[in-house]
């Protein structure tokens, strides 16, 4: 799935949205995604509401808004986590015109949730931040060396 297509079909307006959760994973090809979780401002939230083309759906005591695979987030708080819309779309990464939420909040993020799925996520993250993996999912060169470093055999 090309995550900078989807949401560019979506037509919002910069500013007022944030590409969450395994989108930048997906584009940057460290793991596949198999939804688009966007955080909309409280008014970008109303005018899709109003639109009548998104189905409302209750998700962990919140209401989200769903089309396709598209997730709309109207709010980043939560149990373990809160930040704000505004907030991380301040601080988003742009590729290609879509803001992403920056690696580094995403890690607190996927920490605060929790779930294992989560915490996965943060292991490869974590480990292409310190630029052992590449964008391929690949081990980069210093990744590799140390790989054979520890794997020889004492003699």
């Amino acid at each position: 799935m090309n995550i900078i297509t989807k949401v560019k079909k979506l037509d919002l307006p910069l500013g007022q949205y944030v590409v969450i959760g395994s989108g930048i994973m997906a584009q940057l090809g460290l793991r596949a995604a198999n939804d688009v979780d966007i955080a909309v401002t409280p008014d970008l939230c109303t005018t899709l509401r109003a639109s009548g083309e998104w189905e409302e759906a209750e998700r962990y005591g919140k209401i989200f808004l769903k089309k396709e695979v598209v997730e709309i987030n109207p709010r980043l708080d939560w149990e373990s986590y809160s930040t704000t819309v505004e907030a991380a779309i301040a601080s988003a990464t742009i590729i290609d015109g879509v803001p992403f939420m920056d690696l580094n909040e995403l890690v607190k993020f996927k920490r605060g949730l929790g779930r294992a799925k989560d915490l996965a996520d943060i292991v490869i993250i974590e480990a292409y931040l310190a630029g052992l993996v590449d964008g391929g999912g690949g081990c980069r060169r210093e990744c590799v060396s140390n790989r054979k470093r520890t794997n020889k055999r004492p003699r």
